[in-house]
């Protein structure tokens, strides 16, 4: 797949539990890569090709915070972290790849800011047997997802939401008109002020966990000539007082909801 290039992640296998998943000793370099599958493209593997996996309750690192991973208790147990102190990549840039330090002390390796986990269903290389796990568990992919599915607090059952791929939670709005197979949807969010607080989201992207399905997103324009981006025939807002990935003070807010797939008609 190219060329080989070597990056340091910085520290030590998080544990004898992720040095036995994750393969090899805790001084053994391991690589990163792609491997092609039928139904997901190409997504991340270590270096056995063993399937590598995101976390919907972790928060993603941002331009103001690391990573957080919310994986804790028992979910380790089957969902190990994976964490080298030596990485190689291989098809896919070394910037992308980072580290941090969970609550426990352990490493544990990130891919564009995101914590990284195998799952102990996986039985040989390339199974993908946790893929949309409770729709929130998924492998990273070659493309970057253009849209994400975050969940609740850790430790409760997982209440996925839909967000951006910087992990900011989208809206709707009950009072607008949601569109159909043959008319596109029509925003009551229509004045300065209602924008300012609720800004339209927009993206030609489709990009979307295997949950999800991209036929399901539609970029329309508004009559005041904007674009923007409907599911399931349900313009899409930000709220302006989300400040960081996983936030949702808009619930609730004037008639607004973040959007849980599952249960949009």
């Amino acid at each position: 797949m190219g060329s080989v290039t070597r990056t340091r992640a910085f520290g030590a296998f998080a544990g004898l539990l992720c040095a036995v998943a994750c393969g090899g000793a805790p001084d053994d370099p391991s690589t990163l890569k792609l491997r092609a599958d039928a139904r997901l493209g190409n997504h991340l593997v270590d270096h056995d090709s063993r399937s590598l996996y995101t976390f919907g309750q972790d928060r993603p690192a941002s331009a103001a915070a690391a990573a957080v991973s919310n994986c804790t208790g028992s979910c380790l147990s089957l969902w190990p972290p994976f964490h080298a102190d030596t990485i190689l990549v291989e098809g896919i840039s070394a910037t992308d790849v980072g580290e941090i330090t969970r609550s426990d002390g352990a490493k544990q390796t990130t891919f564009r800011g995101w914590p990284l986990y195998h799952y102990v269903g996986d039985r040989g290389a390339g199974d993908v047997t946790g893929e949309g796990i409770d729709d929130v568990w998924f492998v990273p992919r070659d493309q970057a997802y253009s849209y994400l599915l975050l969940s609740n607090a850790p430790g409760t059952r997982p209440e996925p939401y839909l967000t951006d791929a910087t992990g900011r939670s989208l809206y709707l709005f009950s009072q607008d008109t949601t569109g159909t197979a043959t008319s596109d949807p029509v925003s009551a969010c229509t004045s300065a002020g209602c924008q300012s607080i609720w800004p339209i989201f927009h993206s030609d992207d489709m990009v979307v966990p295997s949950t999800l399905a991209a036929s399901d997103f539609k970029v329309f324009t508004r009559p005041d000539g904007q674009k923007q981006t409907a599911y399931k025939g349900h313009p899409l807002y930000f709220f302006s007082s989300d400040a960081t990935p996983g936030d949702t003070k808009g619930r609730g807010v004037n008639n607004r909801n973040t959007l849980d797939p599952r249960n949009v008609p």
